[in-house]
């Protein structure tokens, strides 16, 4: 594409887009004179009043309007309070510790309203930015491309808001990312239309040469008819790097390992780990378990760029590594487990010939590619003209390809804009196709395509129109741009029918691409993206790997998948029977053995202490801070996903609990927790939200079950003290009576649960006006007696939905 780079320029004028964020959002004014100034009133006005102003602050000339103006003032107030500095210690009169946290947690409400309020503010045009993934499911739908955004050099990370990474407001495009936007584009449309078409490659090579055996071993080998026999013996932890290859052109490659895996009994299967250096990404992983005379062949597809692929091979398990002598690879050829190994070297069976470690034996390595689907190349020739310079071919194309990627019709305007680019390109002298990709190139990079917009510039307009609904359904379902079955509906007028839509839902739920919407809204919800955040200390859980933490999410996108799949209700989400494992899951959950890394559905012993998500790894781990488990958090975390409640922040400089001396009688960190909030002004906040994190003391740092809590200190481990009260009186002793009171309490998950699809729908956040479309999809909920398939219907459904 170095080509067009001449209209890059051009291009990105076209590209750039300009939009801020236009505060005040309209919530009814809270009652500020009955909830806020009575207390101003009493406990703070005498210092920063009329008569008198401390630091030069004074309170009574700040908005009333709190959380929408004077918010910068208003969070001081809000810290001084819940640090306990204001009121001062000395002051007359001073308020309960209950009351200021009343007034803390009024004012935090306020600010967080605003902040919402202004996230949802609408303008006459909404611009919804293409997530990472979003523009990688586009793009592969538009013109048949797997463009990789995670790669070096590829996009950033999304920004969030509260777990969520699709707020058209803070979704923000600086033009120096637009520049990441050109030279995506340059190289998918050199991928797509190559120079010479792409010629079909395919070869397999043994893992170990004929070329790399030790001339001492080659002729002995070829009289024992073994020479091609011979075999890559991989222990825990061991690299192969013999899988490299050049690559004649970029695209879908099929990659095939030939190997055996032999697993110690009682231990862990060897894991086959597919890693590309250059790309920094993991191609591919899966347990591997074949005798090693019955090896098996395991293939998958990756998008690799044009060049040579440099791929390591890893048993990745913990374990033994190449560090140490006796591990090395030795000149001897390996045959077999019965030929043996070197003296020196480690045994890797015993006498009776059963694996010792699990290791993995590899044969061989295929390479076959690269891959076009007849969809693919169908796509991609729609917008190509068959003849060259023919302009109204070009046309054709250019309108084809710019319906789909602005997903809308196209004016006149619009098109001649593109074709004019191409015209231009000939008329300097480039070549015909050149210029055809100067002009795709256009409307790739252009906010059209970036952007998911609603509305319209020329009037106030609050309703979808049918394009715009088609893109909130695919976008919603499936994070890409509308099928042709939504396009010809969209164009027909008739997605505003409430049956087209209810049969639309059905539909799309239906399709493998519905996964994503299980995975992406799961994984924003429930913060799921912050798992691994702060990786456990291997001393402490020395078998916590990337594949548990993989296995965990699985687990809970999976169980997510399940309940939706499955006509489940809400309340599997606070209890249930069953979960979702793979092999690795149930071994570390001490269930019963599970044979593949695939998940499944399993039901739960009475005595399992999981089920529903609250007690899954994932959500256990990601509250946690790779040492110690987090009550603390694990209340904020239910409060926010659970409840649709966010608590106050904490005041600032905050000691943090100091771990248990090593000379000192052992405590829990409920004990150490409970020492630490003696203020009574922590004290009031800390009663809301430590009921809620307090009754998973159970479970550890990385989600194991336990009885006693292991800490450093003198005398025995503490036993586990899982109890507590809730704010309004109720009281649990071990979590699953807890769960018990959050399935009391159903109605309040459902609300919150429909906040946060709303949020994630919509692009936005909930603001005061949307509370009646909020209640009515909550009603209809709870007439399906709250089942998740039958809520999402009724929220795609809804006004809320149909409406910017």
């Amino acid at each position: 594409m170095g080509e067009v780079r001449r209209w890059r320029p051009v291009v990105f004028a076209v590209a750039t887009v300009w939009f801020s964020l236009v505060p005040a959002a309209l919530f009814a004014a809270p009652n500020f004179e009955a909830d806020l100034q009575p207390y101003l009133q009493s406990h703070c006005l005498r210092c920063h009043g009329p008569e008198k102003q401390e630091a030069d602050f004074r309170i009574d000339k700040l908005s009333k309007n709190v959380g929408q103006e004077s918010t910068p003032q208003w969070a001081e107030v809000m810290e001084r309070i819940s640090s306990g500095e204001m009121p001062p210690p000395d002051a007359k009169n001073l308020p309960t510790a209950k009351e200021s946290a009343a007034i803390v947690e009024w004012l935090a409400a306020r600010i967080k309203e605003g902040e919402g309020a202004r996230l949802a503010k609408r303008s006459r045009v909404s611009y919804n930015r293409l997530t990472r993934d979003e523009y990688v499911n586009t793009v592969r739908d538009l013109i048949g491309v797997h463009f990789d955004a995670t790669d070096p050099g590829g996009f950033p990370e999304d920004a969030e808001w509260h777990g969520f990474e699709r707020i058209g407001a803070v979704m923000t495009l600086s033009p120096a990312n637009v520049e990441k936007y050109l030279a995506a584009a340059e190289v998918v449309l050199a991928e797509a239309y190559p120079a010479k078409k792409p010629v079909f490659f395919e070869t397999t090579k043994r893992a170990v040469p004929e070329s790399h055996i030790n001339e001492d071993h080659r002729e002995r080998l070829r009289e024992l008819g073994l020479l091609d026999k011979v075999r890559f013996e991989m222990w825990a932890g061991d690299i192969f790097r013999g899988a490299g290859m050049n690559l004649p052109e970029a695209g879908i490659y099929e990659l095939s390992f030939t190997l055996s895996g032999l697993k110690p009994e009682n231990g862990r299967a060897p894991r086959l780990f597919v890693y590309e250096k250059q790309l920094d990404r993991v191609l591919f992983e899966q347990d591997i378990l074949a005798p090693e005379d019955q090896p098996i062949t395991v293939t998958f597809r990756a998008h690799l760029p044009k060049g040579h692929a440099s791929i390591d091979v890893i048993n990745n398990i913990p374990g033994l590594s190449n560090n140490f002598r006796s591990g090395r690879h030795g000149n001897k050829p390996f045959v077999s487990t019965k030929e043996g190994r070197i003296p020196w070297q480690m045994k890797l069976t015993d006498e009776q010939g059963r694996a010792r470690y699990p290791f993995l034996i590899l044969d061989s390595v295929s390479f076959r590619g690269p891959f076009i689907t007849d969809e693919e190349q169908q796509r991609r020739a729609e917008y190509w003209p068959s003849e060259e310079g023919n302009l109204e071919q070009v046309r054709s194309g250019l309108e084809k390809l710019a319906r789909r990627a602005f997903r809308r019709p196209v004016t006149d305007e619009e098109l001649s804009s593109y074709l004019e680019i191409v015209k231009a390109e000939i008329a300097a002298g480039e070549k015909f196709s050149d210029a055809v990709k100067a002009g795709m190139l256009a409307i790739l990079c252009s906010k059209s395509f970036l952007f998911v917009a609603e509305g319209d510039e020329s009037v106030s307009r609050n309703t979808l129109s049918d394009w715009e609904i088609a893109c909130r359904l695919s976008y919603l379902f499936w994070s890409t741009m509308p099928d042709d079955e939504l396009f010809t509906l969209a164009e027909q007028g008739k997605l505003r029918d409430k049956s087209e839509l209810a049969r639309q839902v059905q539909r799309m739920l239906a399709s493998p691409k519905a996964e994503r919407f299980s995975e992406s809204f799961a994984s924003q919800w429930l913060h799921l993206r912050k798992v691994g955040m702060f990786p456990p200390d291997k001393k402490l859980y020395p078998d916590y790997d990337k594949s548990l933490e993989q296995s965990m999410v699985g687990e809970t996108t999976a169980f997510f998948r399940e309940v939706l799949d499955r006509g489940l209700t809400l309340r599997e989400f606070l209890h249930s029977d069953w979960t979702m494992v793979n092999s690795r899951l149930a071994r570390f959950y001490g269930l019963p053995e599970v044979s593949s890394f695939e998940f499944q559905r399993v039901s739960l012993p009475a005595d399992s202490h999981r089920g529903g998500l609250l007690t899954q790894a994932s959500i256990l781990s990601l509250t946690s801070d790779g040492t110690r488990h987090r009550p603390v958090h694990r209340g904020k975390w239910v409060s926010e996903a659970v409840f649709g409640k966010s608590p106050p922040p904490p005041p600032a400089n905050v000691d943090p609990i100091a771990p248990n001396p090593i000379d000192s009688p052992k405590a829990t960190l409920r004990m150490k927790l409970e020492a630490h909030i003696h203020d009574a002004n922590c004290a009031s906040c800390h009663s809301k939200i430590d009921p809620l994190g307090l009754a998973f003391e159970n479970f550890d740092a990385i989600g194991r079950w336990r009885t006693h809590e292991v800490v450093e200190g003198t005398g025995d481990n503490p036993v586990v003290n899982a109890a507590g009260k809730m704010a309004d009186g109720r009281t649990y002793q071990t979590p699953e009576e807890f769960k018990q009171l959050l399935l009391a309490d159903i109605d309040s998950f459902n609300a919150a649960f429909i906040e946060k699809l709303a949020t994630y729908g919509l692009r936005r956040s909930m603001s005061f006006e949307d509370r009646e479309a909020l209640a009515a999809i909550a009603q209809a909920s709870r007439t399906k007696d709250y089942r998740l398939r039958d809520l999402v219907e009724a929220f795609v459904l809804s006004n809320l939905f149909q409406t910017r």
